[in-house]
């Protein structure tokens, strides 16, 4: 009976530590075919985290399409942070590496639309 136990546990373990990997909480950004942009529209008044593989010396441009006000908190790649440069509704970032990015992006009200485009 002991011996059942045993194998018992050791089959469940490697299957509890499987699915307590973390979640990947953030929202895949996709482009239709034969596109250069994907867009989210939605509340992301309390942030909300994406992420799209790109290539690397990539121009990545999040855009502010509808009418409230956004804020790109952050966008990171494999290297790291990259530092953006910010126009009127629009945040320009260089890609080094090619991998997934990650961006964190706040909205100002309960509805915000954005495009995230690469070239």
């Amino acid at each position: 009976m002991k011996k059942l136990w045993m194998v018992a546990a050791l089959i469940t373990v490697p299957l509890v530590a499987t699915s307590v990997q973390a979640a990947d909480t953030s929202t895949k950004v996709t482009f239709a075919k034969d596109s250069y942009c994907g867009s989210f529209a939605g509340n992301i008044s309390n942030g909300k985290e994406f992420r799209l593989w790109l290539m690397p010396d990539q121009n990545l441009v999040i855009r502010n399409v509808g009418d409230d006000q956004i804020n790109v908190a952050y966008v990171s790649g494999p290297s790291g942070r990259l530092t953006g440069d910010r126009y009127e509704n629009e945040t320009s970032y260089i890609t080094e590496r090619k991998g997934n990015h990650r961006m964190k992006v706040y909205g100002n009200s309960s509805y915000s639309s954005i495009e995230f485009c690469a070239y």
